[in-house]
């Protein structure tokens, strides 16, 4: 018999309040349109002029900055980690080395398109490559490193 395929799911806003830890204003992941365990997940977030750090970056022309969008990129994969390891619960994530490059400023009014894809998984770790996109654009691309650590062993 031939192995299924994993279905793809989408997640809300709550959804993903649900498992990522950070909250306003390090919210950086809107909705979750596509979590396939294992392969992908895309996940979009919209700027808009409101945004908090566009108040100091750049008073003059908004540009978000490359710190937010590796935070959405990280945020994008911890939804897919929580996915692929759902027995990981209660744990803290950590961002290891992440080789991100910046190839457009990102503007406010934009909706990014955030993809992660495993490179490698582990039981506790894995290496990804992110980017994301802006109407067919790439802005941004690369390999991060993710790991879960139980909050009970600290």
């Amino acid at each position: 018999m031939p192995k299924q395929k994993p279905q793809s799911q989408i997640l809300e806003f709550e959804d993903i309040k649900a498992i990522i830890p950070q909250r306003f204003p390090f919210l950086m992941l809107d909705r979750v349109i596509e979590l396939v365990p294992g392969e992908r997940a895309v996940g979009l977030k919209n700027l808009t002029g409101n945004e908090w750090f566009y108040q100091g970056h750049f008073p003059a022309k908004a540009i978000t900055p490359g710190a937010m969008l590796l935070e959405a990129i990280a945020q994008t994969g911890i939804v897919f980690f929580h996915a692929c390891l759902p027995k990981l619960r209660d744990v803290t994530y950590l961002l290891g080395s992440a080789k991100i490059r910046f190839l457009e400023p990102a503007l406010p009014g934009w909706q990014l398109l955030i993809e992660v894809t495993p490179i490698k998984l582990t039981s506790t770790a894995g290496i990804l490559n992110g980017k994301i996109s802006v109407e067919g654009r790439i802005i941004a691309k690369g390999e991060f490193a993710l790991a879960a650590k139980s909050n009970t062993t600290w």
